[in-house]
C-alpha cells in the first residue's frame, strides 16, 4: 500500500513538474510572438526616420543571417585579399622556394667559406715556420673501406634477388626484340 501511494505521489510530481515546464515554454513561445515596435528618431526634431516591427524570432532570424553574411564577408575578405598574408601559418608558394634557394646558396657559402678558413691556415703555419699541412690534411676524416663493417640481411638478400630476376627477364626480352 504504501510503495503504491510512493508512486501516485511520484507520479503526481511528474506532473506538476511537466506541467510547470509545458507553461514555462508557452510563457516563453508568447514572449517570442510578441510584437515589438523599433524606432529610430532624429533626438532634435522627433521626427520617425526608421520603424519596424519585430518579434521576438524575427529578431533571432534577422541577427542570424547577419551574422553568417559577416562571417562569410570577412572569410572572403581574408582569401582574396593581401590580408592572407597576414594569418599566422599562411605561406606565399614563391616564399617557399626563395628560401629552399637561400638554403642551397647558404649551405655552397658555408663551404666556401670553410675552404677559405683552410687556406688562411695552412698560410698562417707557412709564415709561422710550422710544417707544411695540406687541405687534405685539415678536412675531416674519410673511414676507410676496410673499417666498415658489411651485415647481409634478409630483407637486403631478398631484394638482391628480386633485382637479378628482374634484370634477366629485361635480358630475355632484349634478346627476343633482337
Amino acid at each position: 500500500m504504501d510503495s503504491d501511494r510512493s508512486d501516485n505521489q511520484m507520479n503526481e510530481k511528474g506532473a506538476a513538474m511537466r506541467l510547470r515546464l509545458s507553461s514555462k515554454w508557452q510563457d516563453f513561445r508568447e514572449r517570442m510572438r510578441h510584437k515589438h515596435r523599433l524606432v529610430v528618431m532624429d533626438t532634435d526634431t522627433l521626427q520617425e526616420k526608421f520603424s519596424m516591427e519585430l518579434t521576438g524570432t524575427n529578431l533571432f532570424t534577422y541577427v542570424g543571417i547577419f551574422v553568417i553574411v559577416m562571417i562569410i564577408l570577412t572569410s572572403l575578405l581574408i582569401a582574396f585579399t593581401p590580408l592572407r598574408n597576414l594569418v599566422p601559418g599562411y605561406i606565399k608558394p614563391e616564399l617557399k622556394e626563395e628560401t629552399a634557394r637561400n638554403a642551397q646558396i647558404i649551405d655552397s657559402l658555408e663551404v666556401i667559406i670553410d675552404q677559405h678558413e683552410q687556406h688562411i691556415a695552412i698560410i698562417q703555419d707557412i709564415l709561422g715556420g710550422k710544417e707544411f699541412r695540406t687541405a687534405k690534411d685539415t678536412s675531416t676524416r674519410v673511414v676507410n673501406d676496410q673499417e666498415v663493417v658489411y651485415r647481409h640481411t634478409k630483407a637486403d638478400s631478398l631484394l638482391r634477388q628480386e633485382i637479378e630476376q628482374q634484370r634477366k627477364e629485361a635480358k630475355k626480352i632484349k634478346n627476343v626484340t633482337n
